[in-house]
């Protein structure tokens, strides 16, 4: 085994360890350790994003729900909403208590927020108050959302009533 050892030449393979590890060490240093910097502030920043991206989809999940839970509350209402009163809807429920109303479309529909709104004239002759206030109860349960726009002109014609007042009925576009 000495003979072995004596035949190795000590000082140039301490040389070529000494080369060889801090050429590894460099290599090491400059290339892999940047590259594995790299990686780990890619990978923290992918999962910030995943992070983030899981909260934004959870509570979108959330505020489906809770948009759910609403419609299901609300849904008489808001079946009022996809339902557009018509001119002759109107009519119909005013010849329940009165033959001469006359009903006149102001304009055409308007964009109101969300809503679409149409304006309608409402106007005829009618024999005393009550029957007026029967008129308006009346368009109170027309199947949508309707609602009286003030002020309601009353005036005295010979033995009757001359009225006129607006509508504005709101309804969803599809």
């Amino acid at each position: 085994m000495r003979a072995f050892l004596a035949q190795i030449d000590w000082v140039q393979n301490t040389f070529f360890f000494v080369f060889y590890f801090f050429m590894v060490l460099g290599v090491f240093i400059g290339i892999i350790q940047p590259s594995l910097e790299s990686f780990r502030k890619s990978n923290a920043e992918y999962r910030k994003e995943l992070y983030v991206q899981s909260q934004i989809e959870s509570q979108r999940d959330a505020e489906a729900e809770k948009l759910l839970d609403y419609q299901k509350q609300n849904k008489q209402s808001l079946a009022y909403f996809d339902h557009k009163i018509t001119q002759k809807e109107i009519e119909e429920k005013l010849k329940i208590t009165f033959n001469n109303a006359g009903v006149v479309a102001d304009g055409n529909p308007v964009l109101e927020d969300k809503y679409h709104k149409q304006r309608y004239v409402i106007s005829g002759k009618l024999e005393n108050i009550a029957k007026l206030k029967e008129a308006l109860e009346l368009t109170r349960i027309l199947p949508g959302i309707a609602r009286f726009n003030f002020p309601i002109y009353i005036e005295r014609q010979g033995d009757g009533i001359t009225f006129s007042f607006r509508l504005d009925v709101y309804f969803l576009a599809h």
